[in-house]
């Protein structure tokens, strides 16, 4: 489109990508300066009147929605015979790049992909807005966050409840087709979601279920057969998965979800118990068999020219939107041979038949069979029973129990249901399966030995067993060393997540006491009569000679003026001075003082 520019604001960059009903293009939002998907509709579209009008109509409720996994609509425009719907532009890739680059994807990511499309279909669906055109090329996966967009409600019809296909017009994408819109009936909430099985059939397996060599042979085979899954895919595949896509894509629409809320709760439960086996696998009845050339005659009545839009190449990868106009108001003139008025009979013959068909089929619903003595009824509220009392309300009931798995709860007493499915007030009949998760009780743990670890380690151990360290005492120990648990509790026995272990810790061997040496107060010398004996207590320095002291003796000739007996001369108690050398007048070698001389020397008495 060059350098072209839409209603004096859009201004076109590049093609981006084409669809059976209109272009796409990046462009640049002049005014806000942002960059914007512009979907243009195609040329052959623009002369359609009655067309453009449900296209505008449709393209403004879809405008109303806003929700994070929806694709939002800035404005809806024209500009001469153009005419263009503006979106918010989504940096990523459609889901059919990704299942074509990565082959398949695991379970736990294409149900994750699964339930965003459904809370997108389900806030559309509340505004009573119907895509009518689910399929991988809508889906649009951001590059950050892997965040699911829901594009293309531009084919979408706002409607208060539920609406048939314009007469003779069979719109969306023919692999991925409910069987309503493939016969041209009433489509609703539940043929989104068949769509949507659909495609999470293609994730998981990697193609989509029914092909074949033109339209109208892969629209029979979703009116007619069933999907099948081969052996190797019941091994790869949880049956729990299969069961939800089985469900999606039940040819009566009675049988599906009845809503995407519906679907996202059975999906996050499986989320969690991937392997259980606990949604309701549907007999489908018995399905309405429809041949090639019914089915082309049903959807030619009115035309005997239909147009059929589809890549001839490569049916599977082709993105099909098949149209046949209305009846012409003008009458054909071969309408008036009698072969003609034959074909105009036998068709209503077939169309008759199909019709009681669908009424004894709905009749047998509304029923219950009861001609096979089959009685409907409600399931019990069976969470917090007992599994006896459930299985005796069971019984009443005529129905089944069966216990998918057991497991620890917190908050469900042993032996109690823990969840069920179908869940309380879902309808069910007598000879039906309600599949319960029974409780064990509180989850019951040996408690781990620790004695013998440093406390590092204990604290470690006790984390990865789900316990926490509880208090912290410590004590001196002779047989373990310093920072080692000395002993736990509790010892043993079962305890449960979360539950304290208090520990012991050694301080090391307890340290011994020392007690202060205290030196014995010196002895009263004994009086001697003998004046010229020294007494025991005059002090002797290393075995050296004995100090005298007489009367009127005032101490060594050469003791300082002032000085005290027995007093050094360097002016400490007891040290002799170091001047001088050999023994001096007091009788102690120079440099010879003990503890016991400075005690003796300071303590000695003189001869009275």
């Amino acid at each position: 489109m060059g350098e072209t520019v839409l209603g004096n604001r859009y201004e076109i960059i590049k093609k981006i990508g084409d669809g059976g009903m209109a272009f796409v293009y990046e462009a640049r939002d002049k005014l806000l300066n942002r960059t914007v998907a512009i979907k243009v509709l195609r040329p052959e579209f623009v002369d359609d009147e009655e067309f453009l009008s449900k296209f505008k109509r449709e393209a403004e409720a879809v405008a109303s929605l806003s929700h994070p996994n929806i694709v939002n609509v800035y404005d809806v425009g024209e500009d001469g015979k153009v005419h263009y719907i503006v979106m918010e532009l989504i940096e990523g890739q459609n889901l059919k790049d990704i299942i074509k680059n990565e082959g398949t994807l695991d379970e736990y990511t294409a149900l994750d992909i699964t339930k965003q499309i459904a809370k997108a279909l389900g806030a559309a669906h509340k505004k009573g807005i119907i895509h009518r055109d689910i399929k991988p090329h809508n889906i649009l996966i951001s590059n950050e966050g892997r965040i699911v967009k829901v594009a293309d409600f531009g084919i979408a019809k706002a409607v208060s409840s539920s609406t048939m296909t314009s007469t003779g017009s069979v719109i969306g994408s023919v692999h991925y087709f409910s069987p309503e819109q493939a016969k041209g009936k009433f489509v609703g909430k539940t043929t989104d979601l068949y769509s949507l099985g659909i495609v999470l059939y293609e994730m998981i397996i990697g193609r989509v279920p029914f092909r074949g060599d033109s339209p109208i042979s892969i629209a029979l085979q979703h009116i007619n057969d069933e999907i099948e899954f081969t052996q190797e895919e019941k091994v790869a595949i949880p049956q729990s998965v299969r069961n939800i896509i089985k469900k999606l894509t039940s040819k009566a629409s009675a049988d599906r979800y009845q809503g995407a809320d519906e679907l996202i709760e059975d999906i996050e439960y499986i989320e969690k118990n991937i392997d259980l086996d606990f949604i309701k696998e549907y007999d489908n009845y018995a399905t309405q068999k429809i041949d090639e050339k019914e089915l082309s005659k049903a959807l030619k009545l009115g035309d005997t020219n239909p147009k059929i839009k589809y890549d001839e190449g490569d049916l599977e990868e082709a993105e099909e939107e098949r149209k046949i106009p209305k009846k012409s108001k003008k009458r054909n003139k071969k309408s008036d041979n009698p072969k003609s008025k034959r074909r105009w009979k036998i068709a209503a013959v077939i169309l008759s038949l199909i019709l009681i068909a669908q009424i004894i089929f709905i009749g047998k619903i509304a029923l219950g069979f009861k001609g096979n003595k089959v009685e409907q009824g409600t399931a019990p509220e069976l969470i917090n029973k007992t599994l006896d009392e459930a299985q005796d309300m069971a019984k009443e009931l005529g129905v089944n129990i069966r216990v998918s798995v057991e497991e620890y709860n917190d908050k469900v007493d042993k032996d109690h249901i823990i969840s069920q499915a179908p869940k309380a007030g879902s309808a069910i009949k007598a000879g039906d399966t309600i599949t319960v998760i029974v409780s064990k009780g509180k989850n019951q743990v040996s408690a781990p030995g620790v004695v013998g670890l440093t406390l590092s380690d204990a604290e470690n151990v006790i984390k990865e067993k789900g316990f926490v360290l509880g208090t912290i005492n410590y004590e001196y120990s002779d047989s373990h060393n310093k920072d080692v648990v000395i002993s736990q509790s509790p010892d043993g026995g079962s305890l449960k997540p979360g539950d304290k272990i208090n520990v012991v810790v050694s301080r090391g061997p307890k340290p011994v006491e020392q007690k202060p040496v205290t030196p014995e107060p010196p002895k009263e010398p004994e009086q001697s009569t003998d004046q010229n004996k020294p007494t025991d207590q005059e002090g002797t320095a290393n075995g050296g000679g004995h100090e005298t002291t007489k009367p009127g003796d005032t101490g060594s000739e050469n003791q300082n003026p002032g000085q005290s007996p027995g007093e050094s001369t360097d002016g400490v108690s007891g040290t002799p001075s170091d001047s001088g050398s050999g023994t001096g007048n007091n009788g102690i070698p120079p440099g010879g003082s003990t503890g016991a001389n400075h005690i003796q020397q300071n303590t000695g008495t003189h001869q009275q």
